[in-house]
């Protein structure tokens, strides 16, 4: 019985171990962006919501506005703070569907509108991520 409760008690030690070493691979990470958010998001000509989203109006459209049950259709391209493009394309798909930031920054934009968005992790995909170009902590 001792050595059931002594095996479960490393095995758990040890994923403990395991995983807090996982999150340490990207701390370096985690504080570049936050410094480099910290350090742009006032950048000339951005706004910034309570939530922390920084955006730019390059080009407003015209008066049409989606909401949150909008299938919309979009060009867009995603990069990390370093430059390096994880994503780009042109797509339809529902907003509810996306990323907070985008359900939050997309219903501002009028249609035809292009946008800058710089979308703090929290608001993005934080300490998970679908996709393996998109670190961990990533604005």
């Amino acid at each position: 019985m001792k050595r059931a409760a002594l095996f479960t008690f490393i095995l758990f030690l040890l994923a403990i171990i395991h995983s807090s070493c996982k999150d340490d691979i990207y701390i370096d990470w985690k504080l570049q962006n936050e410094r480099w958010y910290a350090a742009h998001k006032s950048d000339s000509g951005f706004v910034t919501t309570n939530s922390g989203l920084c955006y730019k109006v390059i080009h407003q459209g015209n008066q049409r506005h989606p909401d949150l049950n909008s299938a919309i259709f979009v060009r867009y391209k995603g990069s990390l703070i370093d430059g390096s493009v994880f994503d780009s394309g042109t797509t339809w798909l529902y907003l509810s569907q996306t990323i907070k930031g985008w359900q939050e920054g997309l219903p501002k934009m009028q249609h035809g509108g292009n946008y800058t968005f710089y979308i703090p992790s929290a608001l993005a995909y934080d300490t998970a991520t679908t996709n393996t170009k998109i670190p961990p902590y990533s604005v």
